[in-house]
């Protein structure tokens, strides 16, 4: 029974994070247009549940009897780690898509080559954009 809603707690924690992430990824690049509006209005709300989702999932893990406390530990990191990961990488995919909506539409040529080059940025270079953005709020 313990085993059950362990997996359940730990499979919404996941997949909420990794919403949660890619929106957050996705605001700090410029974007909030890609986000729910309560997401825009209220993020410490959807903060606040991946965050009980996660708790319940490792109190869960140190009374489930066919599963020792660190196995679900583990897990757990695991899946943080990851839907982090996935979270971000999703919200990159999306960044380009729209740049690249927005090079097809533009008028310029200047603003082609503009949206090209953004559009073009590494994963660690959108990572950097998101940190400054995160850091001093641009």
């Amino acid at each position: 029974m313990f085993e059950g809603i362990f997996i359940i707690l730990t499979a919404l924690y996941a997949l909420v994070s990794v919403k949660v992430d890619g929106w957050i990824t996705i605001s700090a690049l410029g974007f909030k247009s890609e986000t729910p509006m309560m997401f825009i209005q209220n993020p410490k709300i959807y903060d606040f549940v991946r965050s009980i989702l996660f708790l319940g999932a490792l109190a869960i893990s140190f009374v489930t009897p066919n599963m020792s406390w660190i196995t679900g530990v583990i897990s757990l990191a695991v899946v943080w780690l990851a839907a982090g990961s996935i979270g971000r990488k999703k919200a990159f995919a999306v960044y380009r898509r729209i740049l690249r909506e927005m090079m097809a539409a533009a008028d310029t040529d200047s603003d082609r080559v503009e949206y090209k080059e953004a559009s073009q940025k590494t994963d660690h270079e959108l990572a950097d954009m998101v940190e400054s953005s995160m850091k001093y709020g641009n």
